[in-house]
């Protein structure tokens, strides 16, 4: 009888059946799992020694070390690699010698470092002291890096260009370049950000600095910080999409805050602003008036993709509607 009952409580301990004695000997498993002390316990009539043995032992086959925090949260030596438009620079995060997430330049030729010490294999480029920068994007220019940050962990994250070929202040660990602020203003937040190597000199880029409730879109001439308000969001709009010959907005995702169903509304280009009115309304003709396309209510599924290189006038989408599964579909977006 020993046996089963030495086999039922090792089971209930969750020890694997594997390692279990295959011959009715109680010497042998004492052998592997106790002292010559638990062996008497075996030979009692009362399990209950037996199961505070056993229980007692599989809790020390786990290390009692504990793992150091900076395995679980510390950083990674290097992450998000990118390699410029022409090829010739890699940007990446890494963190400085004070331990913060910055940016950091590799040249991808040994030739160009030689030919010019601006670009020294894993300069690194920015300085920020207390707060991690976590994501990057080039400009079109091979020159231009751009990333978000906020203050102090306001969460108001603005959009910051460095320029790796301009020098402004010296450090003990290398030549750091100025960054720039693009989207300046107290409780201003940056989102929503569109590059295009049709228009290296220009960027569009969502901001709240007009109304703080929504996001406009702004066309910013990042060397020289001009930014220009470009398309007005009315009030309902959650995300913008851009044509991509002519680098205009032409596409927004509204949402109905009543029913929470979601339109797509288009137009075949974009409008004039008129910085000097009060209340910036877009003008230009009926090309420029918005107009409802597609209309997904609660619980389908579908927006747009992105428009087909003919000037707006199809693009592709993603649809449930009248389905039980999303499809992908090119569709006529004049009609």
């Amino acid at each position: 009888m020993m046996p089963n009952a030495l086999i039922t409580i090792v089971a209930l301990t969750g020890v694997a059946s594997a390692f279990l004695p295959t011959a009715p000997s109680p010497t042998s498993a004492v052998h592997h799992r106790s002292s010559h002390q638990n062996h008497h316990h075996l030979q009692s009539s009362s399990p209950l020694p037996l199961l505070s043995m056993v229980t007692a032992k599989s809790t020390t086959t786990t290390s009692e070390e504990l793992i150091p925090r900076e395995i679980l949260f510390g950083n990674p030596e290097n992450t998000s690699p990118l390699l410029s438009p022409d090829g010739n620079h890699l940007a990446y995060l890494a963190p400085s010698p004070d331990g913060v997430m910055n940016i950091f330049i590799k040249s991808n030729f040994a030739a160009a470092a030689d030919e010019n010490e601006l670009f020294v294999a894993g300069r690194m480029i920015t300085n920020s002291p207390k707060r991690a920068i976590r994501s990057l994007a080039w400009a079109y220019d091979s020159s231009t890096i751009f990333y978000m940050q906020d203050d102090d962990g306001d969460e108001n994250f603005h959009l910051f260009a460095v320029d790796n070929a301009t020098l402004s202040t010296s450090d003990d660990d290398g030549i750091i370049p100025k960054a720039r602020d693009l989207t300046p203003g107290k409780d201003v937040k940056a989102q929503n950000i569109f590059t295009n190597y049709r228009y290296p000199d220009q960027i569009l880029v969502g901001t709240n600095q007009r109304n703080p409730k929504v996001f406009d879109m702004y066309r910013c001439y990042y060397k020289t910080g001009e930014l220009v308000l470009d398309t007005i969001n009315p009030g309902d709009v959650i995300g913008w999409k851009v044509e991509d010959v002519s680098f205009e907005v032409r596409a927004a995702t509204v949402r109905n805050s009543v029913d929470s169903s979601t339109t797509v509304r288009v137009r075949s280009r974009a409008g004039s602003i008129d910085i000097d009115s009060d209340d910036n309304e877009e003008g230009g003709g009926k090309d420029t008036e918005w107009r409802d396309v597609f209309h997904y209510p609660y619980g389908e599924e579908g927006g747009l993709i992105n428009f087909c290189p003919d000037d707006g006038k199809t693009g592709y989408i993603t649809s449930s509607l009248g389905r039980e599964t999303t499809a992908l579909l090119k569709v006529d977006m004049i009609t």
